[in-house]
């Protein structure tokens, strides 16, 4: 059965937050072990792109000062 992307996350918790290796989740959980590798470094690799900050996330923008310009200026 095919996973979404938040199963795979829970699982990931699941097995980061239990004693066993990833092998002996794996064979608890049915998963083959380079299904589960594959996974968390595609998920992962797409989360981390996902939640990444923009450069331009930083930059503010200045509002125009309409009540001092004159709308009729003709730029060049």
């Amino acid at each position: 059965m095919r996973q979404t992307t938040q199963q795979w996350l829970a699982l990931f918790k699941i097995q980061s937050e239990s004693d066993l290796s990833i092998k002996q989740f794996c064979l608890e959980q049915g998963v083959a072990t380079s299904t589960f590798y594959k996974n968390k470094a595609a998920v992962t690799s797409a989360t981390s792109i996902a939640t990444a900050a923009s450069p331009f996330s930083q930059v503010l923008l200045a509002e125009p000062d309409l009540k001092n310009s004159n709308p009729y200026v003709i730029l060049n």
